[in-house]
């Protein structure tokens, strides 16, 4: 047992022990019972098959390429809106907005001021990646605010999932579109806020105007910022307010005030744990207008009784300080409502003022309106004519009613250019010509006839008109101005492909053809011929104050040109205007000056606009006092309606008696 145990140990007994004895021969034999019959023969060696390694090793290295791509991508690239949106788990943050700044006129009223407007807004990225649950919350949100919810969900579905800005959403054919809901509805929102989770209410301040509409077209209004706005400028976020048209636009970056925000840690229900940071909103800086709001109601009155005696469909207004540039009163009739832009116009209502074609209340004649001037052009040609010595005031054109051109290559061929009295007004001088608004004098000092050889010609006749700021823009701070057109032998034949001729020089003498202005245009030309010689860039803005009121900056008056024409000869034209006003055959005579304590200067201007075809001529009646020391320039004019003496001078006459007797002119000797 003990052999079969060891195996290979062989022992005897000694002594009574055993004695073990090592027997290395067997020890032999057993390894080669085990060993394979060619065991000791030299086996060659066979290279180890390695693609399997280099495979496994490709795989992890790509492996991590892709996990290292990843990585960049999510730490990197995506790394600002991953932290977002995990932040976006944790925290809530409300934006504060900040009140825009008021609007004033000269004395102090306020014309525009802000009231609280609800908008229930959503982040896409805190709603529900279920669709489903997604439907419940649009459904939950419509429920409350009585909105569609199927359109909630259009508009925020088509949003991108990754936008890190607040959708304003709101249904246009609602009359309670969501982000302009009713404080009764945007409590309940508020109430229910914990279970929706990507809504939240935003109170946003709206712009409410207090001008009764009577510079709608001039304060212009805001609206929600668009797609191309908030590319321009990423300070705006996307339920922002930005002033659309008018001074609201002009002066944007004044009135814009910087947003607070609430941040708001909360649990994993969106329930507000504590409040984490609170930024106080910046009130945006106020402006005061040089508008002044009596004459202004006073101007829009007396025009729109005009219209109702004349049938007029639009006219406009604008009165001026010569002096300084300054817009008194600004009137482009009918007007509209502003507040209805404010608030989010509704598509009827808008569809309503768009096409109104008679009225055009959207369109503003004031400074975008292009006319024919007819004769209150006369002035700047007989400013032009003194000034280049064309003229004195001896010199004397007999005014026969007509003037009959022959052509110049067929003598059989007669040109009848009539003056508006017929029967033709007598001999006139400067002074008379344009009391009375003599055609004839003008046609001859402009375009020559016969022996009045040394005439002005239409190179500088139209260099003057532009020189007063026809033909250009004024500059005033509002947008959309119009340059109205001063024509020209160039733009005749590129424009219609024909020569000048001696009879378009006799048209835009008087204010016919195709010259064009705008009643801002004139009242800024006209101004200059009352103070002097000095061309000012209008404009509505006085001042900016900050959030407490004090003084930021100060407008001063702008020159835009001066000196072109002497203070002697412009003299000599405002007498000329005086005498309109004075004189018993003055074209203003008698009734202008009634009950008005000053001494008024003005032109009458009746401009032709489709005569051919029986359309009235539009009335115009353009006007600077006191005649000693101008302080006000106002220009009125209808549309279609006939004489400028039969219905702009009345109005003006009433306006100027408001302004002198109860106005900020009674004061003014």
């Amino acid at each position: 047992m003990r052999d079969r145990i060891f195996g290979y140990l062989e022992g005897e007994q000694v002594n009574g022990s055993l004695k073990v004895r090592r027997d290395t021969g067997r020890h032999e034999a057993w390894t080669e019972t085990i060993l394979p019959a060619d065991a000791e023969t030299e086996k060659p060696e066979v290279g180890t098959n390695k693609r399997p390694l280099f495979l496994v090793g490709a795989f992890m290295l790509l492996m991590l390429a892709l996990l290292a791509g990843r990585l960049f991508y999510l730490q990197i690239v995506s790394g600002g809106r991953n932290l977002q949106a995990a932040n976006g788990n944790r925290t809530r943050e409300q934006v504060v907005r900040a009140p825009r700044g008021m609007i004033y006129d000269r004395n102090n009223q306020v014309l525009a001021t802000n009231q609280a407007n609800y908008d229930v807004v959503v982040v896409p990225q805190l709603l529900p990646a279920d669709k489903a649950a997604r439907r419940k919350e649009y459904q939950q949100v419509a429920t409350l605010t009585g909105a569609s919810a199927g359109a909630i969900e259009s508009k925020i579905e088509k949003c991108a999932t990754e936008t890190d800005q607040s959708l304003c959403l709101e249904e246009p054919n609602s009359k309670l579109a969501v982000g302009n809901v009713k404080r009764e509805q945007a409590l309940l929102v508020d109430q229910f806020s914990d279970t929706l989770s990507g809504f939240s209410l935003d109170v946003n301040p709206i712009r409410k105007y207090n001008d009764n509409g009577l510079l709608a077209v001039f304060l212009g209004y805001t609206g929600r910022v668009n797609a191309d706005e908030v590319a321009a400028d990423a300070t705006y976020g996307s339920t922002d307010l930005i002033g659309k048209l008018g001074l609201e636009k002009e002066y944007e970056s004044e009135l814009r005030g910087t947003n607070g925000a609430i941040q708001t840690e909360v649990d994993a229900t969106g329930k507000p744990l504590r409040v984490l940071n609170n930024i106080d909103p910046q009130a945006g800086n106020s402006i005061v207008l040089s508008i002044d709001m009596g004459l202004q109601t006073k101007m829009a009155e007396v025009i729109q009784k005009q219209m109702g005696i004349s049938g007029a469909h639009r006219a406009a207004g604008v009165a001026l300080n010569p002096q300084t540039g300054e817009i008194l009163a600004a009137v482009s009739l009918p007007s509209y409502d502003n507040n209805l832009f404010s608030g989010g116009i509704s598509s009827a209502d808008y569809a309503k003022l768009n096409n109104d074609s008679a009225g055009q209340p959207l369109f503003n004649k004031v400074i975008s309106g292009a006319f024919p001037t007819g004769s209150i052009i006369k002035p700047f040609g007989a400013s032009a004519a003194l000034q280049e010595k064309i003229i004195n005031t001896t010199t004397t054109v007999v005014d026969a009613g007509q003037l009959v051109v022959t052509n110049q290559y067929d003598s059989s061929i007669k040109y009848v250019y009539k003056g508006w009295e017929h029967s033709g007004l007598g001999v006139m001088n400067v002074y008379t010509a344009i009391a009375q608004s003599s055609d004839i004098f003008f046609y001859v000092i402009a375009g020559g006839f016969t022996n009045f050889t040394h005439y002005l010609g239409v190179d500088k006749l139209t260099r003057y008109y532009s020189l007063f700021g026809l033909g250009q823009k004024t500059g005033v701070d509002l947008p959309s101005e119009t340059a109205g057109r001063v024509p020209t032998p160039a733009w005749k034949q590129k424009t219609y492909g024909q020569p000048w001729t001696t009879g378009d020089t006799y048209n835009i003498a008087v204010g016919q053809g195709d010259i064009l202005a705008s009643p801002l245009q004139m009242a800024a030309a006209i101004s200059a011929v009352a103070n002097g010689g000095k061309v000012y860039v209008p404009h509505f803005l006085l001042k900016v104050l900050d959030a407490n009121g004090k003084t930021v900056s100060t407008v001063q008056p702008k020159v835009a040109r001066e000196g072109f024409v002497s203070p002697e000869n412009l003299a000599i034209v405002r007498e000329g205007m005086r005498e309109a006003v004075a004189s018993s055959y003055g074209t203003a005579c008698c009734k202008i000056q009634r009950d008005i304590p000053v001494q008024v200067a003005a032109k009458t201007g009746s401009a032709e606009t489709d005569p051919e075809h029986g359309v009235a001529a539009n009335s115009w009646f353009e006007s600077f006092s006191p005649y000693n020391n101008p302080q006000i320039v106002t220009v009125i004019l209808l549309e279609k309606v006939g004489e400028g003496a039969e219905f702009a001078a009345p109005a003006t006459r009433e306006l100027l008696n408001w302004y002198y007797n109860e106005g900020a002119g009674k004061n003014i000797q």
